[in-house]
């Protein structure tokens, strides 16, 4: 847990970091893709051209460091998520004989939008949910309780776990969610998620 939340304050840092180059690079007039030359292949004179290539290349640089992190921040937290479930679980012989059945899927993902917070966090179209968060079959209250899932989990990493067909071969996969406005869609997901008959 400590790891995960060391991980989870250099990646807050790093954002801030590359919030800020942002900022510096707006302040010179230009964005990350503007041509730094005019029509005839001259350098603009009415940019620094010297510093915003030095701005591009250090906010590249921290985009992959970020990118980096995340990955390692995810596998953090989905070790944490098994864990958990494993010390939920206690030892197979004490289970109750509900509880050693394998907890059922309750929603599937209809539509996932490219680009989405969905998509990056690599949900697919098919994918039936077994746990989106905190929620889970027994819970759900017929889908409602995912939207206050989503909303109490804005810029905070969600785990979710996933049946998922591989190769004729059904597979239990988990991934992780992290829901944020402005990534261009109007939805915090960027996907559509239906009940299973039950």
């Amino acid at each position: 847990m400590e790891k995960a939340q060391a991980l989870l304050a250099q990646k807050d840092a790093l954002e801030d970091e590359i919030c800020e180059l942002e900022r510096e690079l707006r302040g010179h007039g230009v964005g990350r893709t503007e041509p730094l030359v005019d029509r005839e292949g001259f350098p603009r004179a009415d940019v620094d051209v010297a510093a915003v290539r030095q701005l591009r290349q250090s906010l590249n640089c921290k985009q992959n460091d970020l990118r980096a992190l995340m990955g390692e921040v995810e596998g953090q937290l989905v070790a944490l998520h098994q864990s958990a479930k494993a010390e939920a679980a206690g030892p197979a012989d004490e289970q109750p004989e509900k509880s050693r059945r394998p907890q059922r899927p309750f929603a599937r993902v209809s539509i996932v939008t490219p680009g989405s917070p969905a998509s990056e966090a690599g949900l697919l179209v098919g994918d039936k949910i077994v746990s989106y968060g905190a929620v889970d079959a027994s819970n759900h209250s017929n889908l409602q309780a995912l939207a206050a899932e989503t909303l109490s989990n804005i810029n905070r990493p969600m785990p979710v776990t996933v049946q998922r067909v591989v190769d004729g071969v059904p597979r239990t996969v988990d991934l992780v969610l992290r829901l944020r406005h402005g990534w261009g869609g109007e939805s915090l997901l960027g996907c559509h998620i239906l009940p299973l008959p039950t």
